[in-house]
């Protein structure tokens, strides 16, 4: 293991290290400004054949088979396998009963995360990068629900979670971090405005009533 939360660098088979001066003359774009990017503090110095102002084969793995075929994908390390030599909390979560479609192939880390590129924690904006996927919720809308507004991991985990939706808690605990229940509406009293009364089951999912909670052009109890 190395410093920090590092693990050791993946390994190829036949290939050896040719050091990140090898991979700037092919990818100057991505290595230029590194140095100060989100994963530039993460990068192993174990291997002295590594220069410690870009350090690629700390995640990618040895280059000197992908530098000798002319840049085969197939020759060094990519995808959700070098992200989860790290994260493999994150990793776990893809298991859950609800997921993003990672193992199926449909998405990759890098769909929403800018591994090389951002300064941000989170490595890319996290609504912005929710909504070019999910556009049917995205605003702006007349009554905004400020949680979605303000980050959508309020209520979902994006990378999987064993409630449905990836929502992060069930129904009704979830809302209720945020929202009491007034005696007039919600069936202390028995019934609600109208006089209809209100079933356990209705109270146990917000959004049989609630059922615009991304945000409504039309009411601001968020629903149509």
């Amino acid at each position: 293991m190395t410093a920090g939360n590092m693990t050791s660098p993946p390994q190829i088979p036949g290939a050896t290290y040719v050091g990140s001066a090898g991979c700037v003359e092919c990818h100057e774009e991505v290595t230029t400004h590194f140095h100060d990017r989100t994963h530039a503090n993460l990068i192993a110095t174990a291997n002295k054949a590594r220069t410690p102002e870009q350090g690629c084969e700390s995640c990618h793995g040895p280059a000197s088979l992908h530098v000798k075929s002319g840049g085969e994908p197939g020759r060094i390390v990519k995808g959700a396998a070098t992200c989860a030599s790290c994260h493999q909390d994150v990793q776990a979560r893809f298991s859950m009963a609800s997921h993003h479609p990672l193992k199926e192939g449909a998405v990759s880390c890098t769909s929403c995360h800018d591994a090389h590129g951002s300064k941000q924690a989170t490595l890319t904006s996290t609504n912005i990068s929710c909504t070019s996927c999910h556009q049917a919720v995205r605003g702006p809308h007349a009554f905004e629900h400020g949680p979605v507004a303000e980050n959508c991991t309020n209520c979902h985990n994006p990378h999987g979670s064993p409630m449905r939706k990836l929502l992060s808690m069930s129904q009704p605990m979830l809302c209720l971090q945020c929202h009491s229940l007034p005696n007039n509406r919600h069936g202390q009293t028995g019934a609600n405005a109208t006089g209809t009364p209100i079933t356990a089951a209705v109270l146990r999912d917000c959004t049989s009533c609630h059922n615009q909670i991304h945000g409504s052009s039309q009411d601001q109890h968020l629903r149509y």
